[in-house]
């Protein structure tokens, strides 16, 4: 899935939290299709320990299971 290797590009920039909430439906060619994803990236001065240590709830997982190419 091409998702994936949109999700690993972002965790090796920096990113982390990443996760692929859903397809959109929309293709604007007959190869590719819209998606929406969520990351979230470290303020500078920041650590993953910081972030962590603030009570927010987790993101969805990965990926949503009901995540489908071709789901509208």
């Amino acid at each position: 899935m091409p998702g994936k290797d949109f999700l690993a590009l972002m965790l090796k920039v920096g990113f982390h939290r990443v996760a692929l909430r859903r397809y959109t439906g929309f293709k604007s060619s007959p190869y590719t299709e819209g998606a929406l994803f969520y990351a979230e990236k470290l303020a500078a001065g920041q650590t993953r320990e910081d972030v962590a240590s603030q009570a927010e709830p987790s993101p969805a997982p990965l990926i949503d299971p009901a995540c489908e190419p071709g789901g509208t």
